[in-house]
């Protein structure tokens, strides 16, 4: 499901450019009141995944088609950029507002439940992106409670490093470069290892992460070559390096979801 009515992220691919998105601040509040209004996007996840199980029976050729279900893409994509603060200056307040402090707390605990004896585990901070974490957990156990994981069928959820703030990601030891950064990578393993199942990390979850190379300087190439991007697009031989560089953040990936999840998870 790419997006949501009013749009789950800023511009033209899963939001309502040049409108403001709204999703988060219209459609997703309603699911803190106490089911006093419709939560849309709840919804319509649900009756979405009902449709799913109904083509087992209805169309069975287009059920052995079907292999996954990601529910959302880039849930709050850029929402550490448009916050109505600097770098990108706005009139308007963030399109992702914080969850209420108790259902922050509640959620938290939840999340970093029995890390006090595990320092080598990342625990997820506060912040707006709880927002994000606590519709995809819920979209997680929709799935969950379903028939599709018993009938083979997978869920690839899918997220996006945009999502946090420079201020709670864990401190790097080494300087990122080719856009090797762990930091985001830590928080979704954190989230990720609170919200499934080793078994169902093996079987049916899996964690999907679109990650922008062209978007860091170290890993963006350009027409004209340097300083605009780090190689021109015509010097194969600069390119090819550049590229093999920066292809290593897959493995930087893996590697550091499974120090949060352990071995065996599927990506």
């Amino acid at each position: 499901i790419h997006t949501y009515p009013g749009g789950t992220s800023i511009g033209t691919f899963s939001g309502v450019w040049p409108r403001y998105s709204r999703f988060w601040t219209h459609g997703d509040v309603p699911a803190l009141d106490n089911g006093e209004t419709p939560d849309v996007g709840r919804h319509i996840l649900k009756n979405f995944i009902a449709y799913l199980e109904s083509l087992a029976v209805k169309d069975p050729h287009a059920f052995r088609g079907f292999r996954a279900l990601s529910p959302m893409n880039e849930p709050a994509h850029l929402a550490t950029l448009y916050n109505g603060n600097p770098p990108i200056r706005t009139d308007r307040e963030t399109f992702l507002p914080p969850l209420p402090s108790d259902k922050a707390a509640e959620y938290l605990n939840e999340l970093n439940a029995g890390l006090e004896s595990k320092p080598h585990l990342t625990k997820v901070p506060d912040g707006n992106h709880l927002r994000v974490m606590l519709w995809l957990r819920d979209a997680i156990d929709a799935f969950r409670q379903s028939s599709l994981p018993s009938m083979g069928k997978e869920l690839h959820v899918n997220v996006h490093e945009s999502l946090f703030p420079s201020e709670v990601l864990p401190k790097q030891e080494i300087k990122s470069d080719y856009g090797l950064n762990q930091a985001p990578m830590q928080l979704f393993g954190a989230w990720w290892r609170a919200s499934t199942t080793p078994k169902e990390r093996a079987k049916w979850a899996v964690l999907d992460i679109h990650h922008y190379y062209a978007w860091g300087s170290q890993c963006s190439g350009a027409v004209e070559g340097p300083p605009t991007g780090r190689f021109s697009c015509s010097d194969e031989e600069h390119r090819e390096l550049v590229i093999d560089n920066c292809g290593a953040w897959a493995s930087v990936y893996r590697s550091t979801i499974e120090k949060e999840c352990e071995v065996g998870l599927r990506l």
